[in-house]
């Protein structure tokens, strides 16, 4: 049983986006424990629901099964998916409402939360939007002791140039924020985006010296225990392509401690990471998701990521009580 004597029962809330599989796999997974009460939330879904209500009698959000939520009898939040446009309902057309909608439905989200909600978070929100900064990431791992990439943040067409050109390996160039619309994936740095000086000078990019190699790392950290997939792909962004050699691997102690580290530094209560091992095997450090993605490893593998999620979960629920 993973309750203490003291708490016979908690009520979780998972914020996160309509059908996504790791809210509802989790949800699934701790309705199973007993005492346990697990609702999810659509954070893309509150236009037209009906549901916000905030008072000082009343803290309420809808469920997506329909019935509505008490913020402040909370034990703990998921913060899943959270900063997400709104589905806003088809009968609204005009560009002025649809922004004021999801404008409206996003703040008063945020706020009936950091307002209300006593309980444990997995992560805060505050920490996870300053951790999702990839310059802040990159400082915070770089004081942890990771060895991380060479490293430029800019839009002058100058400096990316004379960049360029000092690393002997050649660079890679990815987005700080990107879009939910379209994602953009690394790509290396060709002598005809050096020669789009409009395009470099419109927004500043991440541009860093390409490691070599083919071995990444997918890494879920859940406060100091690490579970890790050894992806082999000869693209920069393995993403693209999942059907290549993929198996799980024991992290080195000493990395396993700074990757926890890292999410003390940030503020962070769990984390998923990427990193590559160069051609010697050694790990460099990339980047840090605050709620990435990591049950594909389930579905290829058959590694079960689900019932330690949910034991950490509930784990949380424990400290969070004794805290109190």
């Amino acid at each position: 049983m993973f309750m203490s004597e003291s708490v016979t029962s908690c009520h979780i809330a998972i914020l996160s986006l309509r059908n996504d599989l790791h809210a509802l796999l989790v949800q699934q997974e701790l309705r199973q424990r007993e005492g346990v009460i697990c609702s999810v939330i659509e954070t893309d879904r509150l236009a037209g629901s009906g549901g916000i209500t905030w008072s000082d009698n009343v803290c309420l959000l809808p469920s997506h099964e329909g019935d509505l939520v008490d913020v402040r009898e909370l034990d703990l939040i998921w913060l899943r998916r959270f900063n997400v446009p709104q589905v806003v309902p088809p009968f609204v057309t005009d560009p002025a409402q649809i922004q004021v909608i999801r404008n409206d439905c996003h703040w008063a989200l945020l706020g009936l939360l950091v307002t209300e909600f006593r309980g444990t978070w997995i992560s805060d929100p505050h920490a996870t939007r300053l951790a999702d900064n990839k310059l802040v990431q990159l400082r915070a791992a770089e004081a942890c002791g990771l060895r991380i990439p060479r490293t430029l943040v800019s839009q002058d067409p100058r400096q990316i140039r004379q960049f360029h050109a000092s690393m002997p390996n050649g660079v890679i160039v990815k987005t700080i924020k990107g879009s939910t619309v379209w994602p953009l994936l690394t790509a290396p740095v060709l002598e005809e985006h050096l020669a789009a000086e409009d395009s470099m000078r419109l927004a500043p990019a991440i541009y860093q010296e390409h490691v070599p190699g083919f071995r990444h790392l997918r890494v879920l950290v859940l406060e100091e225990t690490a579970y890790a997939v050894q992806i082999e792909s000869p693209d920069l962004d393995w993403r693209r392509n999942l059907n290549v050699p993929i198996y799980e691997v024991r992290l080195d102690g000493n990395l396993t401690r700074r990757l926890a580290e890292l999410l003390h530094r940030l503020g962070l209560r769990m984390g998923v990471f990427d990193l590559k091992l160069d051609d010697a095997r050694d790990p460099v450090w990339l980047e840090l998701n605050p709620q990435g993605q990591f049950l594909f490893a389930q579905g290829l593998l058959g590694l079960d990521l689900v019932t330690p999620f949910a034991d950490f979960v509930c784990q949380e629920v424990r400290r969070g009580v004794t805290m109190m």
